[in-house]
């Protein structure tokens, strides 16, 4: 990205015309993309946190607490 290499050549603290130290406006625009980033790659499920989320298209069987009354005939049979 253009912004990460203007934040190589230049320094990531600049000093202001009134003697003041301040970020360079470089690092907040790196950052932002970054973080826009974070969020396209979760819209997408490219996160490990965002791939956990994405719904199962198959069934995977009864859900443990669904009872359809066949346990009861199974145990005492």
């Amino acid at each position: 990205m253009e912004s990460e290499k203007k934040l190589k050549d230049t320094p990531a603290l600049l000093r202001t015309p009134a003697g003041y130290v301040q970020p360079s406006p470089w690092l907040a625009i790196s950052n932002k993309n970054v973080e826009l980033m974070h969020k396209f790659m979760s819209e997408l499920g490219l996160s490990p946190v965002s791939r956990s989320r994405v719904a199962t298209t198959h069934s995977m069987g009864p859900r443990p607490w669904e009872f359809t009354g066949q346990e009861d005939d199974e145990l005492f049979s």
